[in-house]
Order: structure tokens, then sequence, then C-alpha cells
């Protein structure tokens, strides 16, 4: 079992939504920034073409079109796939910086898709949350 956001749990995450089914013109790149995780603040960048996680890339990025930014709490339900994005960023759970429309509603198909929250709750299954 992989701790949450460890590089080990980051990996699985890229693998388990790498076959994600094609989706044409819904591509972006996402630096999701997680702060008070019991692993220090983490930061990772999703590169999304044609509906499928192409890469994943550990670190602080740059040139990223829009970085969400999550509290450790708020991370584990949206991973979980028990936070909806609306209402996260409605209630402040969620904060933009940059292009918020792109995460919010041109990889929405993405992020929204019945497969992308089957991923996700078949990841957390195999999860260790602290």
């Amino acid at each position: 079992m992989s701790v949450f956001l460890s590089e080990e749990w980051l990996q699985e995450f890229k693998e388990m939504t790498s076959d994600l089914t094609k989706q044409k013109e819904v591509n972006g790149r996402v630096k999701f920034v997680i702060t008070s995780t019991p692993l220090g603040k983490i930061q990772f960048c999703l590169v999304i073409v044609v509906g499928k996680v192409q890469e994943l890339v550990s670190g602080p990025t740059k040139d990223d079109a829009v970085t969400a930014t999550f509290r450790y709490p708020d991370a584990v339900e949206w991973f979980k796939g028990e936070l909806d994005t609306d209402l996260a960023y409605m209630n402040g759970q969620c904060k933009f910086e940059g292009d918020y429309a792109q995460f919010m509603y041109q990889l929405r198909p993405v992020f929204s898709s019945k497969a992308w929250i089957a991923k996700l709750e078949n990841l957390a299954s195999k999860t260790q949350f602290e």
C-alpha cells in the first residue's frame, strides 16, 4: 500500500490514469499544490493530451496553464472522488491561479468522467491516508 502523495503513489496514479479513453481536444497542463501534508508541501503537474494523462511531473514546474491548490484534507477527498470540484471552488477548498477555466471547463470531461472517478476509487482502496 502506497502513502498518499508519495513518489510511489504518484507513479501509480500516473499509470492508472494513462489509459483513459481518448477525447479529442481535451488537452491541458495542471499543477497541483497540496499543502500541510504529512510529507510536507507536495507539487506535481499533470499533462493531459487527448483526455489521457500523458505525463506526471513531480515537484515544482513552470509554464503550467493553471495551478490548483488544496489543503491536505480536501485533497484526500478530491482524489478519493468524494469532493466535487465546483463545490470545492465555491467553498474555498480549492484555489486556482492562472487559467482556472482550463481546469473547471476544458478538462471537465476528464475529471468528471466515470472512468476517472472509478480509477481514483480503485487507487484510494490501495492507498494509505494518514
